[in-house]
């Protein structure tokens, strides 16, 4: 799930507070006092001076930032498929287990001794057909004859299979390296066809699952490098490994799937995590959060002043926010940023725009106003 734009436009409203009372406070320096003072009394004429910066865009990593939860990479329920009664049990909950360990066993019963009755069976239906397969070829037997001995020693063949796997499903084994996560079964339970003996699930890689608007999926391919921040600062460094063709019909959103290394499987399933994807490099701002406006639609932006001394307000985007300011995008290359004063002019409203260097020297501001 990508930022929700509710919450931008509530960061912003923080902002706007902040720097209302900032302006309260009296901590402007004399020259910022001088412009807040200028904005003032310019209202009060229609000629407000505002505090402007010129600034160039630079290249800056477009990073999408979603949220998650981490996932096993496969899970699977074991069922039993013979009916029985438990009479081993090998290995407790929460341990580790390799492909083919013996988790628990059902008792052996009568099948060892079909077992035994199906091989003979098998044993005196190959001698039958032989007998028949020559007696046939000096014109003792008929084709029909030789067709109904190799049919009695195919349902034969199939008996014994029947009769080995029934053997084999007495042995409840791990399908794959991972971890015992459920055993729900003691000595002596007597367990159905269908009923839950076990679960495994693999934990290496682990999984993050993340959800995606239709805004940023065309920006996202497999093999995309990933880091995903778990709630206990653990960092995992993976890569994108599945993105949806479809969205879901509620949500309208895709979900993705980043896999990462997961040693001794120190993450668990079901953590939440922040997933940081980069996805190219844009043409961006860094700015002060302190001059970033909402328009009347709730947007949330930047004014700047044009080559005409006209305010214009440019809705943004937040790319990342950092102790030294926010990068963002969506301003011209280059553009004169209101610093002071953008909380009392409005979009296509004339200014007289002054810069740091003007309002620290009262000639050229006198020579700027008139």
């Amino acid at each position: 799930m990508t930022l929700p734009e509710n919450k931008s436009i509530l960061i912003a409203v923080a902002i706007a507070l902040v720097i209302s009372l900032w302006l309260l406070s009296g901590i402007f320096t004399p020259q910022e006092e001088q412009v807040a003072k200028s904005v003032t009394e310019g209202q009060e004429h229609k000629e407000v001076h505002v505090l402007v910066e010129r600034q160039n865009a630079h290249d800056h990593a477009d990073i999408i930032r979603l949220y998650g939860q981490t996932k096993a990479d496969r899970s699977v329920e074991i069922k039993a498929e013979i009916d029985g009664r438990i009479k081993d049990v090998l290995i407790e909950k929460g341990a580790h287990v390799k492909k083919g360990d013996v988790i628990a066993r059902i008792n052996i019963d009568e099948r060892e001794s079909t077992l035994k009755s199906a091989k003979a069976l098998v044993y005196q239906r190959q001698l039958e057909y032989e007998a028949s397969r020559k007696l046939s070829q000096k014109s003792f037997r008929s084709q029909t004859q030789l067709a109904e001995a190799e049919a009695l020693l195919n349902a034969a063949h199939a008996e014994l299979e029947s009769a080995r796997l029934n053997m084999e499903h007495t042995e409840i084994k791990a399908p794959f390296d991972g971890k015992l996560e459920s055993r729900p079964v003691e000595i002596g339970d007597y367990v159905s066809k269908g009923t839950l003996l076990a679960t495994v699930v693999d934990l290496s890689p682990i999984v993050v699952q993340v959800e995606v608007s239709e805004n940023d999926i065309s920006r996202i391919k497999d093999g995309q490098p990933a880091t995903a921040i778990l709630n206990n600062n653990q960092v995992i460094d993976g890569i994108v490994r599945f993105v949806a063709s479809t969205s879901s019909s509620s949500t309208r959103t895709y979900v993705i799937e980043i896999e990462g290394n997961n040693l001794n499987d120190e993450i668990a399933a079901g953590q939440t995590a922040q997933v940081n994807l980069n996805v190219g490099m844009r043409q961006s701002h860094l700015v002060s959060p302190a001059i970033l406006t909402l328009s009347d639609k709730g947007e949330i932006g930047v004014k700047t002043v044009d080559d005409e001394n006209k305010v214009v307000f440019y809705p943004i985007k937040l790319l990342e926010d950092t102790s030294e300011g926010v990068w963002v995008s969506g301003l011209p290359e280059s553009a004169n940023i209101i610093l002071r004063g953008q909380e009392y002019v409005s979009p296509g409203q004339k200014v007289i725009a002054m810069t740091k260097d003007q309002t620290q020297n009262p000639d050229l501001a006198d020579a700027k106003g008139h």
